[in-house]
């Protein structure tokens, strides 16, 4: 094998973003099991197709009022999507399907209405990854090159020792009752005693090489390879910083080793990492020595999880998961859809015409009793599954409980706060900008000025005069408006110098017409679209997009002549331009802009004789339905882009510009929400879509965070803030907050449909937790009665871990009760 290293000085392999600004789990089973945490225990429908390919496929989905969750299980894996609920038109499972984009359905996929498919799908998403970690410990000594040496230690010095107590807790294994990591728990076969812990909710045992079963006879040390040599990442422990070359070991199951180095004089770790060639990037980013000892426990064992999770998309864990899934969907298919050579159904199946080939609603209609009852039975089933789960200990998106010595120990996340700008807002926001304390903000009423500090609403422009875009450019003083007026709805923009315009507040009568048009751009009637870039040199530009044309303007303002002005310097055209961006490069400034079928970058300062010329396309895809274009920042002196994050539909695809012009790699990203618009805030990507904000990482796409929403959609970004409005249909009123765009991202997050209100869906419990309370709605009511809940948990009076654990799964699913628990 050939490994890549990470020092903290350089990590041998080129990203867009580096990590080292929060520690996190990337890829948390808490957003990724979709189908644990809404599918199973709910009215959900399932169906079974065939690909053009004769591929074998299943599709999951279920409705809520706002929206569907839908789960495609395919051989290459399971993707998801949230999409909105249309009132006026249900949709099929065959226009779900398409939806992901890859996939060709030949035919309508055919419901299957078992009850026990759930339990067999409940297995096949346990294949995306463990939920739980078991990571190899050794011990090496200066000058030792083998493995079989490595292997042969048995001492146990104080600084290793140390380091032990600092990752883990020393435990008997006889009688240990959770998570074992393949060690014998009951004729200590594999050794009296080892160390175990828990991170981020994940149970971590350590195979210690040195407290292994070690044999005299045996140089090679089979018992300990048979642990160690099984182990995906090892840590290897040294006291004096020798050369270590993780080849020295011969396992094909190894891809990584964490190489902890005790430095005694400073009291301090060094920590490099080792990984096989084929494992890709992954957070956090190192910084090579440590003298905070807690703060390194976390950066490695965080470090370690994440990378046991990078290793499972190498090509070898990649080909046996497909196989895995591959089979697994084969034997569902010959359990409840098997047909003969006849062509002739089983049983299972029903005749096609007696398909559903609708999403039912969530709730079966009132007098259909068969129905109802065949309904009830598969949500019972699914909740047995998930109580078993749960009880077990195995529930992936809990955060079970650690000891009360671990506690001191345990690094707490943030939680990912918002702050309320603007309340009670009685009209949907299009759109809105803000500078100091007041807020520009357009609606269906016109255009109005917001203080925040005193919440005083000023009309400047009414209903006739409806702002699509406001862009607020507080180095030069202006408000760029795109808005619509008159009758026809022509679009046009307006430019408004924001001391004027704090003036304007103070009149209580609307501004006339003769006003309004010494502040509108003549020659921009007829635009859709309009963005502006301010170089570092204090540039102004703006790019209108007016029927088949771009045009681009510079801002002019001489001193002492009062109030600036865009001049238009250069048009390129280009037709059915949907999204639109600019940023700067060595080479000059950009506009990237996004065709209903493909994404161009066009050179911006190219001359009238190179515009035929100055036009590159960047990447071509299907009809959309969602576009949108981020520039990648990096070079914070320069203010250069690296790259561009091109989205269309659910898929985002990274350009990213190396140092030769010519050399361009791409990352592509499948978002579980169909995105409005995507923040780039490195190291992170942000994506905001109706149904949900979702966070991944800039380096190797992998979910770091996700919120569900409704009705939500971007304004502006100002000082590391992202403003959002958000809307409740059911008393008709919207509101302004802010969200940070870098944080740790530790407890889980939802969003009310009034607005975003964060409440932590999962709570890390300790001994010293005196009880919790939970109070969920759902729309069934039936299973789970009162009396068996408080029955549950006077038989565990005694098992306060396990008490918690249920509490905590209990409270990320949206089960079939509404009740208050409070474990005794």
């Amino acid at each position: 094998m050939k490994f890549w290293e990470e020092n903290g000085r350089a990590s041998g392999r080129g990203s867009v973003g580096s990590t080292h600004s929060a520690i996190h789990l990337e890829n948390p089973e808490s957003h990724l099991r979709w189908y644990f945490k809404y599918f199973l225990g709910t009215a959900h429908q399932n169906y079974y197709g065939k690909t053009a390919e004769k591929n074998m496929f299943i599709l999951s989905v279920v409705k809520s009022d706002e929206h569907y969750r839908a789960i495609l299980w395919a051989k290459t894996g399971l993707q998801r999507i949230y999409l909105p609920v249309n009132l006026q038109k249900t949709r099929s499972p065959q226009s779900i399907c398409q939806e992901f984009g890859d996939i060709n359905v030949v035919r309508a996929p055919r419901e299957i209405k078992e009850a026990e498919i759930q339990r067999d799908l409940l297995y096949i998403e346990e294949q995306e990854g463990a939920i739980n970690f078991k990571f190899g410990v050794l011990y090496r000594k200066k000058g030792q090159s083998t493995d079989n040496e490595i292997l042969c230690n048995n001492d146990i010095t104080p600084s290793f020792e140390k380091f032990l107590n600092l990752i883990g807790e020393k435990v008997a294994l006889k009688g240990f009752n959770e998570y074992r990591g393949g060690l014998d728990v009951k004729g200590d076969t594999t050794g009296t005693h080892t160390y175990r812990t828990v991170m981020e909710g994940k149970h971590i045992m350590f195979h210690v090489a040195n407290m292994l079963p070690f044999s005299k006879d045996n140089p090679q040390q089979v018992e300990r390879k048979r642990h160690i040599g099984n182990d995906i990442v090892n840590i290897v422990f040294q006291e004096e910083d020798d050369e270590f070359d993780p080849t020295c070991f011969l396992s094909q199951m190894s891809h990584i080793y964490a190489s902890v180095t005790y430095k005694t004089e400073q009291d301090a770790y060094l920590l490099r990492v080792f990984n096989e060639e084929a494992v890709p990037p992954y957070g956090p980013e190192i910084s090579g020595e440590y003298t905070d000892h807690d703060h390194f426990r976390r950066v490695l064992l965080v470090k370690l999880m994440n990378g046991e999770k990078a290793v499972y998309e190498t090509p070898q864990f990649v080909a046996r998961r497909e196989r895995t899934i591959d089979q697994l969907l084969r034997e569902i298919y010959k359990r409840y859809v098997r047909c003969d050579e006849q062509g002739e159904l089983d049983h299972h199946l029903r005749p096609f015409a007696d398909l559903t080939d609708r999403i039912i609603e969530t709730t079966p209609r009132i007098g259909r009793k068969k129905r109802f009852k065949k309904a009830a039975r598969f949500t019972e089933k699914g909740q047995d599954l998930k109580f078993q789960k749960i009880i077990s200990g195995h529930a992936p998106t809990s955060k079970n409980c650690t000891s009360l010595s671990l506690q001191r120990k345990l690094a707490h996340f943030s939680n990912w706060r918002c702050d309320r700008v603007l309340g009670d807002i009685p009209q949907k926001i299009h759109c809105a900008d803000f500078w100091d304390t007041f807020v520009v903000m357009g609606s269906d009423n016109g255009l109005s000025l917001i203080n925040t500090l005193t919440a005083d609403v000023t009309e400047i422009y009414d209903s006739l005069f409806v702002p699509k875009q406001i862009l607020v450019v507080e180095e030069k003083s202006i408000a760029i408006v795109r808005a619509e007026k008159g009758k026809n709805k022509t679009g046009c923009i307006y430019t408004f110098d924001l001391s004027a315009l704090t003036m304007k507040s103070q009149c209580t009568k609307n501004i006339g017409r003769k006003k309004t048009k010494q502040e509108k751009i003549q020659a921009t009637k007829g635009c859709s679209l309009v963005c502006c870039y301010l170089t570092i040199a204090s540039k102004l530009y703006m790019s209108v997009v007016k029927h088949k044309m771009i045009q681009l303007y510079e801002w002019i303002r001489i001193p002492g002549q009062g109030q600036g002005w865009f001049q238009c310097k250069n048009d390129f055209q280009i037709s059915d331009v949907q999204s639109m961006c600019m940023f700067s490069r060595p080479s000059g400034l950009k506009i990237c802009v996004g065709t209903s079928t493909e994404f161009l970058i066009i050179d911006a300062e190219a001359g009238e004789n190179d515009k035929r010329k100055c036009i590159e396309r960047l990447q071509k895809h299907k009809e959309n339905t969602s576009l949108c274009i981020t520039p990648v920042v990096k070079d914070e002196i320069n203010n250069w882009a690296i790259g561009v994050l091109l989205t269309y539909n659910n898929i985002s695809v990274l350009e990213q510009f190396t140092l030769h012009p010519d050399n361009i790699f791409t990352i592509l990203i499948k978002w579980n929400v169909k995105p409005l618009h995507i923040h780039s805030s490195l190291p992170y990507f942000m994506a905001i879509g109706q149904q949900g904000i979702e966070i991944r990482m800039a380096s190797n796409g992998n979910v770091v965070h996700s919120i569900d929403v409704t009705c939500v959609s971007y304004l502006a970004i100002r000082c590391d803030l992202i403003y959002l409005s958000t809307w409740d249909n059911s008393s008709s009123t919207g509101e302004i907050v802010s969200l940070p765009t870098s944080v740790n991202f530790g407890s889980n997050s939802t969003i009310s449909s009034t607005g975003l209100a964060l409440s932590n869906e999962s709570v890390e419990h300790s001994v010293e937790s005196p009880g919790s309370t939970l109070t969920r709605e759902s729309p069934l009511r039936r299973s789970f009665n009162d009396h068996a809940w408080a029955r549950t948990y006077t038989h565990t009076e005694t098992h306060d871990d396990l008490a918690n654990n249920i509490f905590s799964c209990l409270s990320l699913t949206d089960l079939a009760y509404t009740q208050s628990i409070r474990p005794p």
